[in-house]
Parts: C-alpha cells; structure tokens; sequence
C-alpha cells in the first residue's frame, strides 16, 4: 500500500460536472462541482454540423428526445435549443438548461478558479486549439481523448498543453508501449482496469493517474490509498470529505 501524506491526496474531479447533484455536462453541473470544491472539473465535447464545440457526451439524442439522430448532424441552433436539464428531477428544477459551448464551458471553470480536464469525443484539435488559445487558457486545462491520434496532432500543433491518454481496456504491454511512445501528461482509465500494479506502471512512465467512474466511497479510499492521482466522480463533494476531510 502507498501511504500519501496530505500533499499527496488525489485530486477530486467532478464527473461532467457534479453530476449527481444537476444534470450533466450543463451550465448547472459545472457550477456545482465549483461550490463542491472540485479540484477539476471534467466534461465532454462533440463538435457540431457547422463547426461549433459544444458541451455534449452521447453520440445520439436517444436519452433526452428518443431519436436517434446523431450529435454531429445538428446545427448550433439546433443543439442550443435541446432541453439537456429537465429529465433530471420530477420538479423540472433544471428546465432551463441548454448545451454550453466548450467556450462557456472553460470559461465557467476559470470563473470558479478550477481547472476543466477537457474530454474530446469529436472535432478536430484545431478547433480546440483555437478556443484554448483565445481565452488564453493553454496552461490552465488538460485535453484527454480516447483517440490518441487526436492526442499526436494536439501536441504537434501545441506542446505546451497537456494531454491525457484515455483508455477502457486492460492495459496491456501494446498499449503501455503506445503510452511509452505517446507521453501524456495524464493517463485517465477505467477503474475496471486499473490495478495497483498498473498505476505504478503508469506513473513509471511518467504520467499523473486518474482512475473513472468512482462512486463508491469504500472503492474511492482504495484507489487513493494504491496511489492514484485523480479520482474522477459523480459524487466530487462526498469523494472530497471520503479521503481529504472538510477543508
């Protein structure tokens, strides 16, 4: 077991905001996951039919319209207009909240003086490049993809930004390798994965880890006590008091 004394407790990153307490990837999860004491805060970005980065996970409006239609189809105006909020309680609290642009998004985490770990689901580095550099935030975020090739041309384009390898599968010796090779800052895996054994691998290769999506408190000490660096959770207030205590 690793011990960590207190300038070493992971940090507690809020999953598409503090999810568990205002619907995802929203203006309202975002905010939330600031009052909560969030060291970061994570969502997901999907790029729109005419080219707009926009605050989204699903690949498909299934779970908020039942169509199938695909994200990337749909126009800004489109997206914009998607009630995002109002499945969230039978009170319909959140009725009001629409999909935030990955602009409104980063700028909503540096208002609130938490970093946003960025999760790029579609859209070109480019793009990102272009929002990063114009809120002058290429020092105050954290891109992770699951395409590492989308990692490569980020880097190229920006070295100083950091990137985070994402991976859901067992990390074997190819994918250690490709991770030797890649370099990332950040390695962010399924905790379904993710052994005591392979956090060690990870940080020999130079990366910081966090380990998604832990919920449950009794997992959240385990993972913190074998050495993890982040700990990206629905729950980031409850996850905060579980291994750092009340400050």
């Amino acid at each position: 077991m690793h011990s960590q004394d207190e300038s070493q407790k992971p940090l507690i990153i809020a999953h598409r905001g503090d999810s568990a307490n205002a619907p995802e990837n929203t203006a309202a999860s975002i905010r939330s996951a600031v009052a909560a004491k969030a060291d970061l805060i994570e969502f997901d970005v999907r790029e729109t039919s005419d080219g707009v980065l926009m605050v989204f996970h699903d690949k498909d409006l299934k779970r908020y319209t039942g169509a199938k239609t695909t994200f990337e189809a749909l126009g800004f105006e489109e997206v914009r207009k998607l009630d995002v909020g109002s499945w969230f309680d039978a009170e319909k609290t959140f009725a009001e909240e629409r999909p935030p642009t990955f602009e409104e998004a980063v700028r909503f985490c540096l208002e609130g003086e938490t970093m946003p770990l960025i999760e790029r689901k579609s859209g070109p580095a480019e793009a990102y490049l272009k929002v990063i550099r114009d809120l002058k935030a290429e020092d105050r975020v954290i891109v992770q993809a699951f395409d590492w090739e989308f990692l490569r041309q980020l880097r190229k384009l920006a070295p100083e930004i950091v990137i985070g390898a994402l991976g859901d599968k067992k990390p074997d010796a190819k994918r250690v390798a490709e991770l030797k090779e890649l370099r990332p800052q950040w390695i962010g895996w399924n905790q379904k994965y993710l052994t005591e054994s392979s956090i060690d691998t990870f940080h020999d290769l130079g990366a910081k880890v966090a380990v998604w999506t832990v919920n449950d408190l009794a997992r959240i000490r385990l993972f913190a006590a074998w050495g993890a660096d982040g700990l990206i959770t629905d729950r980031p207030g409850e996850a905060r008091e579980a291994v750092i205590g009340n400050r």
